[in-house]
């Protein structure tokens, strides 16, 4: 038997065995889909440190405990050498929480099929809350090895990824901040063969992403630009181990966790940390008139790998909103985003799921409801949470949070943990449309997306 074969087949017995350990077999009988559940090799504990400097700036060190104490070492090499370098650079901050000085040394991670893992190490430095400053560098790791994954080792020499590769690099960097113009030569200097090959890039549940800091092309502009190939897309480009390490659908069943409602600035920082610490990606509609007030945390969710869609210009009921403001929400929003990130939303969800009246004045954006309402924003604790979760949740679902509460930065981190330890694999709206080839649509709504379908789930 090959080994891709084994390798599955293997996945498959103990998503099985997984499945007839669980009370009343309730998630077997919502979905046959596989569930692998988390593997010893992907499990990893993060940390952090404060320091205070004599000027009051702050540096922020996290550290990361996995597997693999070759790994840990690399990581916290990296993270000590950034925090002895910018911290003496940091300039003085005032009293108030406003006006911060501060770095923050992150470690992000993901992981995909039974093995691989990646780590992105990113230092934020920030001044009276603004941007200052973004260094970040990637690691990919074979997780049972310690060896080093590079992008040579996913694409054969002569794949046609490459080609891809360039041309989505162009496409992509050019879309940020369409109102400049990106340096000519800096962009075809980051599309030739040989920087592509030691290109900084992340691994995750159903894509493959590139990550560009914006001041390479747009001088003063701090934000992390991604370039996203779906693993659908590019697979059959692969090499036959990162064909096996990409076939998450073989190994776990999928959803999407997403926040409605925000930015607030005490309750989305700390559900950001949630996600952090639990390795996990979501998606994040926002609310228009919020994000200039909040950009620093609209641009933190974009940087941080997570989804960012809107929530209307404001959290009124459509239904009494006039034709003409309707049809003015996307320039609204786009603006605001751009101003935020460099780059407009490509999706919204209707204030109270009410998408109707936008549909009719076709407002031309896809719509994203959810098949599975925790109800958070009733104050419901943790546990109740949970339990409708695990009750309700099946494949391909998307699933209703709202990072403007007060229990939800404790609740995300308990439902992506039991999430993932039985068997999900957590993607972006986007991550999941892919996975089964649905491209989105104006004026369309969807609900989930499971095999295909994105029709509202039968209850």
């Amino acid at each position: 038997m090959r080994m891709k074969q084994l390798t599955r087949l293997l996945a498959l017995l103990t998503a099985l065995a997984l499945l007839a350990g669980l009370p009343g077999g309730a998630l077997a009988a919502q979905s046959d889909k596989p569930r692998t559940p988390l593997q010893d090799c992907h499990k990893v504990e993060l940390t952090h440190t404060d320091t205070t400097l004599e000027n009051k700036s702050v540096v922020r060190v996290w550290a990361a405990k996995t597997a693999l104490p070759s790994v840990d070492e690399e990581l916290a090499a990296i993270t000590a050498a950034w925090a002895e370098e910018i911290g003496p650079e940091l300039p003085k901050a005032a009293n108030k929480t406003e006006k911060n000085s501060r770095v923050d040394i992150e470690i992000r991670y993901s992981r995909t099929g039974l093995t691989w893992m990646s780590f992105v190490v990113q230092a934020r430095t920030t001044y009276h809350r603004d941007l200052t400053g973004q260094r970040m560098t990637t690691r990919t790791y074979d997780m049972t090895t310690g060896e080093r994954v590079l992008l040579t080792d996913i694409f054969p020499e002569d794949s046609e990824a490459w080609a891809l590769l360039a041309d989505t690099v162009r496409e992509t960097c050019a879309a940020y901040f369409p109102d400049v113009e990106p340096d000519a030569a800096a962009l075809e200097s980051l599309c030739t063969r040989e920087a592509l090959e030691q290109a900084e890039f992340s691994l995750h549940g159903m894509s493959l992403v590139l990550h560009i800091p914006a001041e390479t092309l747009y001088p003063e502009r701090y934000t992390l630009m991604e370039v996203t190939l779906f693993y659908p897309q590019i697979r059959p480009m692969m090499t036959e181990k990162a064909q096996e390490e990409t076939d998450n659908l073989s190994y776990y069943s999928t959803c999407a966790l997403t926040f409605d409602d925000g930015p607030v600035r005490t309750n989305t920082t700390l559900v950001l940390q949630s996600l952090m610490e639990t390795g996990s990606r979501a998606t994040f509609f926002v609310i228009g008139n919020r994000i200039k007030n909040f950009a620093d945390l609209v641009q933190r969710e974009h940087d941080e790998g997570h989804a960012v869609g809107t929530h209307n210009w404001t959290h009124a009921n459509a239904t009494k909103i006039s034709a003409a403001n309707i049809r003015s929400m996307p320039k609204k929003c786009s603006d605001a985003m751009l101003a935020a990130i460099g780059i407009r939303e490509r999706y919204d969800r209707v204030p109270y799921g009410l998408y109707p009246p936008m549909v009719k004045n076709k407002v031309g954006w896809s719509y994203i409801q959810w098949s599975l309402d925790t109800y958070d924003w009733r104050g419901r604790s943790t546990a109740t949470v949970l339990k409708t979760v695990k009750k309700q949740i099946d494949d391909g679902d998307i699933i209703l949070c709202h990072d403007i509460k007060d229990k939800t930065p404790a609740t995300a981190k308990a439902v992506a943990n039991w999430l993932q330890e039985n068997g999900y694999m957590l993607l972006t709206v986007d991550e999941l449309m892919a996975k089964d080839g649905v491209e989105l649509q104006p004026d369309t709504v969807y609900y989930r997306c499971k095999d295909g379908d994105t029709s509202k789930k039968d209850r």
